[in-house]
């Protein structure tokens, strides 16, 4: 990823505050990302869409497991967040490393900037998931009022892998294939074509040492049940922190060397 025009050496970053840097670099990046498309952002939407549909076609209709796309969509869209942040953060330092040489600016803003411009899209994407919702009979809850408390969390922790994958990838370059390959592995560890309950005892160590699974419990616990999340989100929180403390140390740790790694 490449700064904004705003941002080019020729221009600096001197007199802009790390808020502004933030606002402009994910500005850009949603900018360049549909630029010249027809649909823009709506695009964000398809993968999400065709991929629910077509599971619950092939898992609900076909293997006749009930499983419906309310269902597999509740924990889509938050896995695509989640899943294209860490991706796009992992080359975030290695692809802006004429920038890093020339310009002086707050390296912490690209990684930031990137888990940004995709919670943003991620946050466009809500009503159509809130309108699939309604359509299919899931009422508002005040259960609701917990999908803040369960976003937080997802972002926090998205952000503190943004910062350890971006800052290692600088210096071991096949992290950027590692990471692709490991969030294929973490998709089906998930519940989110699955419920967590239907997970064999001999295979629940799976869903409790990743901390994406209560997450992915929780959106769909508020959307289609309308109940609280469970006590299983503390986990989450513990993993965020930790991801969170690692992510920033690491980078803190590397980011003198990011000139002489690229």
């Amino acid at each position: 990823m490449a700064l904004a025009p705003g941002l080019a050496p020729a221009r600096g970053t001197r007199g802009r505050s790390t808020a502004e840097l933030v606002a402009a670099l994910t500005s850009r990046d949603l900018h360049l990302r549909y630029q010249g498309s027809i649909f823009g952002w709506a695009w964000s939407l398809v993968r999400p869409l065709a991929l629910g549909l077509i599971l619950s076609f092939a898992l609900g209709k076909v293997l006749g497991t009930g499983i419906t796309a309310e269902f597999l969509l509740a924990g889509l869209f938050p896995w695509f967040w989640f899943q294209s942040s860490v991706q796009a953060a992992a080359g975030t330092f290695v692809g802006n490393g004429g920038l890093l040489k020339k310009v002086r600016f707050p390296r912490a803003v690209l990684p930031i900037s990137v888990v940004l411009g995709n919670t943003l899209q991620f946050l466009f994407s809500v009503p159509v998931l809130m309108g699939v919702l309604l359509l299919n009979g899931h009422e508002p809850s005040v259960a609701w009022l917990a999908l803040p408390l369960v976003f937080a969390v997802q972002l926090l922790l998205t952000i503190g892998l943004a910062f350890f994958v971006a800052s290692v990838t600088v210096f071991f370059r096949d992290l950027e294939h590692i990471v692709d390959v490991l969030l294929s592995l973490v998709f089906y560890a998930t519940p989110i074509i699955y419920a967590a309950d239907r997970v064999p005892d001999s295979y629940h160590w799976v869903t409790v040492v990743n901390p994406l699974a209560p997450l992915a419990e929780g959106w769909r616990d508020i959307l289609l049940d309308g109940e609280w999340p469970t006590a299983d989100l503390v986990y989450s929180v513990a993993i965020t922190v930790a991801a969170l403390v690692v992510g920033w140390f690491t980078f803190r740790r590397l980011e003198d060397s990011f000139a002489d790694g690229i």
